[in-house]
């Protein structure tokens, strides 16, 4: 069972979406040569926002279990807002692949997600985050289809569940965690981490 992160009070957080992209510039003609490895992966950088002594102990004691890079966790980017109103999408059907997802379990013929919206497919450490790149909206049968990125890294089964509310990823540390304890014995904590693969 993986954890999850016990504390979400940000002051700051970036995000971004890492690609395995090279490029060769010709130094004569300036012509690029891009190859595309098919790697992609969350990045973060966070920092917490000042907490209580007894807050600030028990998430560096979180970090600690860690063990840094060794351990993984389950993150909820708190910049994420929930859509409204959608109902209970699940994954159509078998064997899809790439950066679409046909779904169903929708409210019927009504706009579900907003280009930049996300959700999370799977459970535990298969927890896998994704941004929706157009927007969304459902047919009279509650079926719609979901283009993002990442593209998936293995086929969801036929009923798993999509997770928009609550949508989060497991996380891996880039290294150890410190914790600034400053006046007052207040912790300020930051942490960068990379999508655990």
């Amino acid at each position: 069972m993986i954890p999850e992160l016990p504390l979400n009070l940000v002051s700051r957080l970036d995000r971004r979406l890492a690609t395995a992209v090279t490029a060769t510039t010709s130094p004569f003609t300036g012509t690029q040569e891009v190859q595309d490895w098919g790697g992609e992966w969350w990045e973060y950088q966070v920092t917490l926002a000042l907490m209580k002594p007894a807050d600030g102990r028990r998430l560096s004691a979180f970090f600690a279990a860690l063990g840094g890079s060794r351990g993984r966790f389950l993150f909820h980017d708190p910049s994420i807002e929930p859509p409204g109103q959608t109902g209970e999408g699940v994954v159509a059907a078998n064997n899809q692949t790439g950066n679409a997802l046909l779904t169903m379990g929708w409210l019927s013929e009504r706009p579900l997600l907003k280009a930049g919206d996300f959700f999370s497919l799977g459970q535990d450490a298969a927890t896998r985050l994704y941004q929706v790149t157009e927007d969304v909206s459902s047919d009279a049968t509650g079926e719609a289809t979901l283009r993002f990125v990442p593209r998936l890294r293995s086929s969801p089964p036929a009923g798993a569940e999509l997770n928009v509310g609550r949508p989060k990823a497991v996380l891996r540390l880039n290294e150890p965690v410190s914790a600034q304890v400053g006046r007052a014995g207040k912790y300020q904590i930051t942490f960068s981490a990379r999508e655990a693969l």
